[in-house]
């Protein structure tokens, strides 16, 4: 049965502008003779309605008014800050040895998991490994199962012969602390990149927080591919199937340039 209730509007204060109709992800709302009003229940709760009418008129029970916090707009940083915080991110492969808190770790995360999701799903699990035996042990799986591929590009290649040579840790940087993304492994792929996203604010957010990160591509790969050698190791909660991995610790050192890239590429379609 479809419910309709869930949308208030106070329609003194609506002013018709057609905002939040415009904004809905799932064509909820249409507009009626007292202002917006529900033409089909497929909300999927992402709160837009309410976040961008510019005089409270309309509220969302499954997503209230009183649960959003206001944007204040003074906070938000300049054009120059913005882009020169995202030129100013770089990876990390030298940590130092003591362990990241397990709060400071739950900090980075509280604010990774407010990165976009398809379908507002919100459908992604954070798993961490912090214990330096576990660490080893997925460095040792990705590199079995590294051993394994074929046609590797040679610069991967190279890696896979560097740890064999010297039995350094260049999957997890001898990293204190790794992080996952899972998903229910009923998950269409789509929808898989939510980890993803989470996880590249993750990467942003560290530094501010005193951390660095890299992408762990080697484990992350094992993993994704289903090689059982490394899920043994991961110890992943029943149904669960990993989309992502990254590292985190305190970094040894920081970097004090910002490298060139290469020109921008773009296309127009007509």
């Amino acid at each position: 049965m479809m419910d309709k209730d869930f949308i208030r509007l106070n329609s003194e204060a609506c002013i018709r502008c057609g905002f939040c109709i415009d904004d809905c992800p799932t064509c909820v709302l249409e507009m009626g003779e007292a202002g917006p009003q529900v033409r089909e229940d497929q909300c999927i709760e992402c709160g837009h309605c309410v976040s961008v009418c510019p005089t409270e008129a309309i509220d969302n029970i499954r997503t209230p008014r009183a649960g959003q916090e206001t944007i204040d707009p003074a906070k938000l940083p300049s054009k120059e800050s913005a882009a020169y915080f995202l030129r100013t991110r770089r990876s990390i492969r030298g940590f130092r040895p003591e362990p990241v808190p397990r709060e400071t770790v739950l900090e980075l995360l509280d604010l990774a998991r407010l990165a976009p999701t398809g379908g507002n799903t919100q459908n992604v699990q954070f798993h961490i490994i912090d214990n330096r035996g576990t660490l080893k042990k997925v460095t040792e799986a990705a590199m079995t199962w590294a051993k394994r591929r074929l046609n590797l590009a040679p610069h991967l290649a190279s890696m896979v012969a560097f740890h064999q040579a010297t039995g350094k840790d260049n999957v997890l940087r001898d990293a204190p602390c790794m992080i996952l993304t899972l998903m229910d492994e009923t998950t269409a792929p789509l929808f898989r990149q939510n980890g993803r996203f989470m996880l590249t604010y993750a990467e942003l957010y560290a530094p501010v927080l005193g951390l660095g990160s890299c992408w762990a591509g080697w484990a992350e790969a094992a993993a994704i591919s289903g090689d059982p050698g490394i899920l043994e190791v991961l110890n992943l909660p029943p149904g669960r199937i990993v989309t992502g991995a990254i590292v985190v610790g305190i970094p040894r050192y920081r970097h004090r340039r910002i490298p060139a890239r290469r020109p921008l590429a773009v296309s127009w379609g007509d």
